[in-house]
């Protein structure tokens, strides 16, 4: 579970900074905002990994 909801956060925060750097036009605030968008999918999947070999092995 902790995965799924750090997962959340950090991509909703990355979102908010990748529409702030780019109504303010900053480059380098894109690329870091989009780190965080794809940290934050990356761990999302994780999350759906794990949770589903779980069920499928019935622990």
């Amino acid at each position: 579970m902790p995965f799924l909801i750090i997962g959340i956060i950090i991509l909703i925060l990355g979102i908010i900074f990748y529409r702030h750097a780019k109504k303010s036009g900053d480059s380098d605030g894109v690329v870091g905002s989009s780190g965080l968008i794809i940290a934050g999918l990356i761990l999302i999947i994780i999350f759906g990994f794990f949770y589903r070999g779980l069920t499928l092995l019935g622990s």
